[in-house]
């Protein structure tokens, strides 16, 4: 596997938005220093994986970039992208959580409710065993 995977999707993703055509063979990927990357089977299954290339349907030589892989150049790169994920990421975090929170102060006050409930309940039939009491006492 890739250490930097991420750092060679940013350059084989420049490279392929800039070349006249959109498209390489897999065999033209670089790494981040600019040498011929080794494995480019695997990383052709990666990039079109995530949706930025798609590969040649009989042997998988030629990339073309996708329109998914051309809106994620043009809006910055792959790291951008990344970070743009990790932030919604935390913003759906914060929303689950709230969620919870709403979901437990419900729970809270239908508890809340129902031990009211059964206390008034309580209460009127006290009363009434107080008046029942009292109806007795005052008979004698």
């Amino acid at each position: 596997m890739f250490k930097n995977i991420d750092e060679l999707i940013e350059v084989n993703l420049k490279l392929l938005y800039t070349s006249q055509s959109q498209f390489m063979m897999r065999i033209n990927f670089k790494d981040e220093f600019g040498y011929n990357l080794k494995n480019t089977k695997e990383f052709s299954q990666i990039l079109n994986n995530k949706g930025l290339v798609k590969l040649e349907p009989s042997q998988g030589f030629r990339c073309d970039l996708t329109n998914f892989g051309r809106q994620v150049f043009e809006d910055g790169g792959w790291n951008q992208y990344l970070l743009r994920v990790q932030s919604c990421a935390k913003f759906s975090t914060i929303t689950d959580l709230n969620l919870e929170f709403k979901k437990i102060e419900s729970s809270f006050f239908k508890k809340l409710m129902i031990i009211g409930a059964i206390v008034l309940v309580l209460c009127f039939f006290i009363t009434l065993i107080v008046v029942q009491l009292l109806k007795e006492f005052l008979v004698f």
